[in-house]
């Protein structure tokens, strides 16, 4: 059990850099959607760019969840609802077991987040307001299913936020209460292990394959959107 203040073990490479990337991007990203969501018509064209390109990450990082280097990957962060229900058990008993990558709940939560943005960018692509703006595939489906999907992707936007909070306040418990800095290992790519415990250090991912990666996605989006 790792205790608050605790964190005088050696440091161990987790978070590869191509995982880091598109977390921060995301994040400013999600922040520029609803900022110019926000701003009114104007901006939204702005609005619409953006979407793309958080759909473009978020395809890279499925496909990074398959392709990936091994704490990236979605096999070694999805367990099973048992293990999720233990682990839950543990810290209500405030007992802290060690992940090197995301625990069994956190693994969840990112599953959550992911699904989130990714109806948010979908439903983004159909939506209308019948007047002036519209998404690129609005034509695609009838004005019925367009607003239906546009009201989805409006109460959407409002749980992805709720989550998002949660997702915070998990990290500001974790950092409290543990000691454990999940903020600055998502930007170092480091987590610093329990005293006494070592591990293997993390095989660097390649990068190649993730530029490649996300050179697809984005030929992906641009397909969609303007070639389809």
């Amino acid at each position: 059990m790792v205790k608050r203040g605790e964190e005088s073990g050696a440091p161990v490479a987790v978070w590869d850099l191509p995982v880091r990337l598109f977390h921060w991007a995301l994040v400013v990203l999600l922040v520029i959607a609803w900022s110019t969501a926000q701003a009114g018509l104007s901006w939204m064209t702005y609005h619409l760019w953006t979407g793309y390109a958080i759909l473009t990450l978020i395809l890279f990082r499925l496909l990074w969840g398959i392709f990936g280097s091994r704490h990236a990957r979605f096999s070694d962060f999805i367990a099973a609802p048992g293990a999720a229900w233990r682990y839950a058990r543990q810290l209500a008993a405030g007992r802290h077991p060690f992940y090197l990558g995301h625990n069994p709940l956190g693994g969840y939560m990112v599953a959550l987040l992911l699904t989130l943005v990714l109806i948010q960018v979908s439903t983004g692509l159909f939506a209308t307001d019948d007047i002036l703006v519209s998404g690129p595939l609005a034509d695609w489906v009838s004005g019925r299913f367009s607003r239906l999907l546009t009201g989805v992707h409006k109460l959407n936007v409002n749980i992805l936020i709720g989550a998002v909070v949660v997702h915070v306040v998990a990290i500001g418990y974790y950092r409290w209460h543990f000691g454990e800095n999940l903020v600055r290992a998502m930007v170092t790519g480091r987590k610093i292990l329990p005293p006494g415990m070592t591990l293997p250090q993390e095989t660097p991912s390649a990068l190649g394959r993730a530029l490649g990666l996300l050179a697809l996605s984005a030929v992906a989006v641009y397909a969609l959107i303007n070639v389809l």
